[in-house]
């Protein structure tokens, strides 16, 4: 019979082990470092084995006495010991971009486990590895989670670190002592290590291509040391893979790119749900799921093109909101040292409403995107044509598979053209406001630049943009004026500049890289100026024409105005809209803005606008009115505009 100080079976769980596949059994290592100790359950050991630190934690004890709850003795011969290999909860990164970072371990295993394989085939041992995605879409986080899985030791260094030592490139000594090559000596020494090589798009190649040479064949020196058998892997890192020097994209140095996409939204739930498990949510009467799962579903409706760390810096905002609105004090009070504790301050759905009108995608912040924010309930009139605008870019952007079950190509792009003062520029921003999607905004003329190439690049930077936040909105005002009509100004001092804006422009949205999820809305009130090109399907293939307001339009309009004016009891919607004729939109906002300065100049502390202020300016402002369509014949491009481009 068993002694009963003595247990018959120990269970021990290790901690997880990076590296399974080849393993040795470790039950051995186990039994022969517990050897004849006493043990008791949860007690926990720390060992190196093979290099790497083990936690070994004594999960169950069995003897044949059930009550036995003190600590047992460990027999050599006797006690058998089970050995169990904790598996850790799927974490949250390999759930948002788990292709890439199953495709990167894997190409990291083939590198330090497949090098016969690859002689034999006689192909080349795949060494270095490019790795390239916008800022903050967790290009190191990725990196950091493969090396943990591998049991890869960690070495970090940035291009810098090379480059502020360049006044010693000449030297010949300086090889064999840059941080560089020190970095791969001692991954060389301490395999399997994974050396991270960051900024590759900071070479400044195009102003010191001596310096950015000379890097170059520091890491070809370095990759060439990696021998067969070698248990090391360089990865470089970038943000622009079109800013890293182009010798070094090619495959000899990097041997493969692997590019790391923006979060689609099933993806951002997953990570915004992981954000919000340490924050304390307030319960909301529509929610039909899981709290978390309710906030994080919203959330990630209106975070097109954010990264996680947009994410995060959402939910942080959204955090100091409520300490704010809570009270900085109370809340103070209620902090404990504990990392885990959560802060008893609820935060409401306003106060992500709050962080969302103030954090915009990192990808946005070099473009234009700040539009007015409008109603559509506040533009009055036009309704067949605010339908037709939402119907033309909403559902391509939010229900694109209703063309793909007709077998149709959805639209691409709107041009919105009439006459000035009509609400062009109005129904977009009120558009981009309730839609809730991204928007870059831009004038033409002002995109133009002085210098060569310039204008060019930047219409490509922001289409690139758009395609990165998408859905998006790409808003560009005064249309005309980079997609002026080819010959139309054929005189010298452009230098062709035009024509290569529009080359540009045009191969952009011919979509031959891909535009999917990106909108292209124009507005013009000089329609015949635009080349035609422009126009054609798969372009700006939506004509919408703004023209004057019809009476019912303008009552509508006038409506809206009085909602929002303090106007007296005298002034009625319908008897201003007879008279004011051929008169736009801005027109009769002039008039109200007009007739509020008289009645402020006849009484500072007056407290409405009556009809008779407004009848002391509709005169001046319909006679106006008048001449510019009647005399003028402002209209007379658009209609034939209209009578060429309709279906």
């Amino acid at each position: 019979m068993v002694d009963q100080t003595y247990t018959n079976s120990v269970t021990v769980a290790l901690g997880h082990l990076p590296c399974q596949h080849g393993a040795p059994d470790y039950t051995h290592m186990v039994k022969r470092r517990l050897g004849a100790r006493r043990v008791a359950i949860g007690d926990q050991y720390t060992w190196v084995i093979g290099g790497r630190s083990i936690t070994a934690t004594i999960k169950d004890l069995y003897t044949p006495d059930s009550n036995q709850t003190t600590q047992l003795q460990i027999d050599r011969q006797r006690t058998r010991i089970h050995v169990e290999y904790t598996q850790p909860a799927q974490p949250t990164l390999t759930a948002t971009h788990g292709d890439t970072t199953m495709h990167l371990m894997g190409s990291i295993r083939s590198m330090f486990n497949d090098a016969a394989a690859f002689r034999q085939l006689g192909m080349p041992r795949v060494k270095s590895l490019l790795l390239h995605g916008v800022a903050g879409v967790g290009k190191s986080t990725i990196v950091k989670f493969v090396g943990k899985e591998l049991g890869c030791r960690m070495i970090d260094l940035s291009v810098h670190d090379v480059l502020r030592l360049k006044d010693e490139f000449d030297r010949p000594e300086f090889l064999t002592y840059n941080p560089l090559t020190l970095a791969v000596s001692q991954a060389i020494a301490y395999p399997p290590s994974i050396v991270v090589i960051r900024n590759l798009d900071d070479l400044p190649y195009e102003h010191d291509k001596s310096a950015t040479e000379k890097f170059m064949t520091i890491l070809c020196n370095q990759i060439a040391r990696l021998k067969d058998g070698i248990q090391v892997c360089i990865i470089g890192l970038a943000c622009e893979l079109q800013q890293v020097p182009d010798p070094m994209q090619k495959n000899d140095i990097f041997g493969e790119h692997i590019h790391i996409p923006i979060p689609t939204m099933a993806e951002r739930i997953i990570i915004i749900k992981d954000l919000l498990a340490t924050i304390s949510l307030e319960q909301i009467s529509d929610a039909t799921e899981n709290l978390q799962g309710y906030y994080a579903k919203e959330i990630a409706l209106r975070t097109s093109g954010y990264v996680a760390r947009d994410l995060k810096l959402l939910c942080r905002r959204a955090l100091l909101k409520s300490l704010r609105r809570s009270g900085i004090e109370e809340s103070l009070s209620r902090l404990t040292l504990n990392e885990t504790a959560r802060l008893s301050s609820e935060v409401q759905w306003g106060d992500f409403e709050y962080a969302l009108s103030r954090q915009r995608p990192s990808q946005q912040m070099q473009v234009e995107s700040d539009l007015p924010k409008r109603s559509w309930s506040a533009l009055g009139g036009y309704e067949a044509v605010k339908r037709r605008i939402r119907q033309a870019t909403l559902l391509p952007l939010l229900q694109p598979e209703v063309f793909s079950k007709l077998g149709i190509k959805a639209p691409s792009g709107l041009l919105l053209y009439g006459p000035s003062g009509c609400g062009k520029t109005a129904f977009v921003q009120a558009l981009a406001s309730e839609s809730m999607l991204n928007v870059i905004s831009i004038k033409g003329p002002e995109i133009f630049s002085k210098y060569l190439g310039e204008t060019e690049l930047k219409i490509r930077n922001l289409f690139a943009t758009a395609k990165r936040i998408a859905p998006c909105i790409m808003f560009i005002d005064e249309m005309d004026a980079i997609s002026t009509r080819r010959g139309w100004n054929s005189g010298d001092s452009s230098g062709g500049v035009n024509e290569r804006v529009l080359s540009t422009l045009l191969n952009e949205m011919d979509g031959v890289e891909g535009r999917q999820g990106v909108i292209v809305i124009g507005c013009t009130n000089r329609p015949d100026q635009i080349d035609d090109a422009i126009l054609r399907p798969g372009r700006l293939d939506q004509l919408v024409y703004l023209g004057l307001p019809t009476q019912e339009d303008r009552r509508a309009i006038i409506d809206a105005l009085i909602q929002r004016t303090a106007v007296g009891a005298d002034v009625k919607a319908d008897d201003l809209s007879e008279r004011m004729e051929y008169c736009t939109g801005a027109d009769i906002e002039n008039l109200f803005r007009e007739a509020g300065t008289i009645a402020l100049r006849k009484d500072v502390n007056a407290q409405s606008i009556d009809m008779e202020q407004v009848n002391q300016v509709i005169g001046s402002i319909c006679d106006k009115a008048r001449h510019r369509v009647l005399e003028e014949g402002s209209l007379e491009i658009y209609e034939q505009f209209h009578k060429d481009h309709s279906i």
